[in-house]
């Protein structure tokens, strides 16, 4: 009898040592996956598109309730769209109409928030060019065929009464931007169409360079709206239907982003030197013509469906051949 007791007594500690180990290791384990933040992956390119979203980099990504954003910067929109098709990304910052052309051929994305209007520029050396009217027979150079600048450069041309392929003359020659400034200084160029910092690089200094057109104030005077969402946020489809809350903190963190970026261009450059989008020197002379802003789509929608179908009326594949209906826009 006593035997069995002493068998009972083992067996009894030794379930308890058991169970004691079982619960401090599941402890130990439920403890580090709560130190675990959950990670959101977001993408944006090298260039002012890049801004908006620099200060998620604050405080190591973290940006609340354990919640961190995983930046990543691109050179160029292919490489961000080849990851938002594979799933790779959850949010990117991208120009308007690629996120209408992606919408446009499938890929499950839906705007949440304009975060960059236009801050484009017609600059040139002709201090001859008094009206619209004298850019008649002159040849504009553009960074890129079929981007942004060109588009713009395209849409307003028409809209003015000029034939894009006979009274103005556009040139793709020079496609890099800062070739294109130096060009403008060397006066080998006598207009060019930029965006930011280029616009700021060429006016820095004793170049003779100045302003011509700004193409926000046309823009405005063609179609009363005040600017033109150029760049946006997306967001995949499987990540704000099973994320809503980690979104909405994310969305609020952009924001705050924004506001940051304006109100200290000193340290907000330094991060986008750090982060790889562009060097310091050209971005903190920049930011405060870049037009930075936060505006959730239930704000921007109008503005973003003014642009994009104006955009489809001078050229319709250059926003994927429609206008995107309603479940574009991000419902939240």
């Amino acid at each position: 009898m006593r035997r069995c007791n002493t068998l009972i007594k083992a067996v009894v500690i030794t379930v308890c040592l058991c169970v004691v180990t079982v619960s401090f290791t599941f402890a130990k384990g439920a403890a580090e996956l709560q130190k675990e933040p959950f990670t959101i992956n977001m993408a944006v390119m090298q260039g002012p598109s890049g801004f908006s979203s620099i200060g998620l980099n604050r405080n190591d990504g973290i940006i609340k309730d354990g919640v961190a954003v995983n930046l990543s910067v691109y050179p160029s929109p292919a490489e961000v769209i080849a990851r938002l098709t594979n799933g790779e990304i959850d949010v990117a910052a991208l120009p308007t109409n690629v996120a209408a052309n992606l919408f446009n051929k499938g890929v499950p994305i839906r705007v949440a928030a304009t975060v960059g209007e236009g801050m484009l520029m017609l600059l040139g050396t002709d201090y001859t060019l008094q009206n619209i009217e004298d850019l008649a027979g002159k040849t504009i150079h553009i960074p890129g065929a079929g981007s942004t600048p060109d588009q713009m450069a395209r849409l307003l041309i028409q809209a003015l009464g000029f034939d894009p392929e006979t009274d103005v003359l556009l040139d793709y020659s020079i496609a890099a931007p800062a070739q294109l400034v130096q060009m403008l200084i060397a006066k080998k160029v006598e207009f060019a169409l930029l965006p930011e910092p280029f616009v700021s690089v060429a006016l820095t200094g004793e170049h003779n360079i100045r302003t011509l057109v700004d193409v926000q104030y046309l823009w405005t005077l063609l179609t009363g709206s005040a600017n033109y969402p150029m760049t946006v946020l997306v967001v995949s489809d499987k990540f704000s239907s099973r994320h809503p809350e980690q979104l909405a903190m994310l969305l609020e963190a952009v924001k705050d982003s924004v506001q940051w970026v304006i109100a200290d261009p000193e340290q907000a450059g330094a991060m986008i030197e750090q982060a790889g989008i562009m060097k310091a020197s050209l971005a903190i002379g920049a930011i405060p013509r870049c037009n930075l802003v936060f505006r959730p789509v239930t704000e921007g929608k109008m503005a973003l469906a003014d642009y994009l179908t104006n955009l489809y009326w001078f050229d319709p594949q250059s926003i994927g051949g429609a206008i995107p209906d309603e479940s574009f826009y991000l419902d939240y």
